[in-house]
């Protein structure tokens, strides 16, 4: 390019060599899935999975941008034409891992080769400081456009100055909340006047959001410096007190039913669900207190506590089946006013239960210091 060009000519040249660049990496990407039989996200399913390691259908469609049904299709295929595996999670058996099969990275890479040994022409062509200004430059561009690929896939992703979220409900006939990291004090609630399918304030840290096929997600920075599952002397301890000004409170539609799950731990969460239709609860990596006001079940409906808490509280409607099932240590465990103290493991059901077609099947892992479980 002759040196005379102006700025602006230049800035334009560069900018379109990048756009042409992208372009010419699909298409090649193309090529290779079309070689492969595959899709071009199965194709980047696979990178994700080379680069990342094991990760659960729901992480895989975090980071690939699908949606949980669309992942599960996905890996679903993906296992088929032995790309990838089904495996236990080794700590914890009821989840279920994929990872790629042996020998996937030297497939991958065998049809990369002819392009790879053509980029290292091209980049021997340039000295040291050439190549750092090109990194440097590489890496920038490639934030700005995972941040905008961010914003494309998720509108509803920013927050406004209040830290305030909303989405409309749309054509979403079921709902599921997941925190995807560890979360401070936390309420919940259903509401049937809702005419959305989730309002949410926060104060304090204000996390990043995405909502997709029903799927509301919400990711808090992670609290590295906070185990959930410290103990003094044996006993979990209450501390939620590292976040009395970190609140949030999200409000869920009555007009689809929901499932929760919070996979890193919480401080302090408070729920009334009495007014939605209740399809599942988990918590994982535990917390400091939980207070949960259950609707009617439809169905059975599981409860899952795991990783350890210092106190838990469910309420449930009078006339309600329950059973509950306590693997690790407790302090002291009471059930519709009756109480069993010093327990490694235990096993109780309400009058019904083992015959209830509509139940609550609630489970306590990894230890507690007190569990209450009541009837209203």
């Amino acid at each position: 390019m002759s040196s005379d060009v102006s700025r602006p000519e230049l800035i334009a040249a560069a900018l379109g060599a990048i756009r042409k660049g992208a372009g010419q990496t699909a298409l090649f990407s193309q090529a290779v899935a079309e070689r492969l039989g595959l899709a071009g996200t199965d194709v980047e399913c696979l990178d994700v999975l080379l680069v990342e390691g094991r990760l659960t259908v729901g992480r895989l469609a975090e980071l690939t941008g699908l949606t949980t049904g669309s992942a599960t299709r996905m890996v679903d295929r993906l296992e088929q034409a032995g790309f990838v595996k089904r495996i236990a999670d080794p700590i914890d058996r009821r989840r279920v891992l994929v990872e790629p099969v042996a020998g996937l990275e030297a497939r991958l890479g065998a049809l990369h080769d002819s392009v790879r040994r053509g980029q290292m022409e091209v980049i021997e062509r340039f000295d040291d400081e050439q190549l750092r200004l090109l990194v440097d430059f590489l890496g920038r561009m490639g934030e700005v456009v995972r941040v905008e690929t961010t914003k494309m896939r998720a509108p509803s992703e920013e927050a406004d100055a209040g830290g305030t979220y909303a989405a409309p409900v749309g054509g979403v006939t079921s709902g599921r909340l997941v925190f995807l990291s560890g979360a401070p004090r936390m309420t919940v609630r259903g509401d049937p006047g809702l005419g959305e399918l989730y309002r949410a304030r926060f104060a304090g840290p204000v996390p990043r959001m995405r909502v997709r096929g029903g799927v509301v997600t919400v990711a808090y920075p992670r609290f590295g410096w906070f185990d959930w599952r410290a103990q003094v002397a044996g006993q979990h301890i209450d501390a939620s007190a590292h976040w009395r000004k970190d609140t949030g409170e999200i409000a869920l539609t009555s007009a689809v039913p929901w499932a929760i799950e919070l996979r890193g731990g919480v401080s302090q969460w408070s729920a009334d669900l009495r007014s939605i239709r209740l399809e599942s609860f988990e918590l994982r990596g535990g917390g400091s207190k939980m207070d949960l006001q259950l609707p009617v079940p439809a169905g059975v409906v599981p409860i899952r506590i795991a990783g350890g808490v210092h106190r838990v509280s469910i309420e449930r409607p009078f006339g309600t089946a329950a059973g509950l099932t306590v693997r690790g240590s407790v302090s002291e465990v009471v059930v519709d006013g009756e109480a069993y103290k010093g327990l490694g493991h235990l096993s109780v059901q309400t009058p019904g239960a083992d015959s209830a077609a509509d139940r609550y099947e609630i489970e306590i892992a990894g230890g507690a210091n007190k569990i209450q479980i009541t009837a209203r």
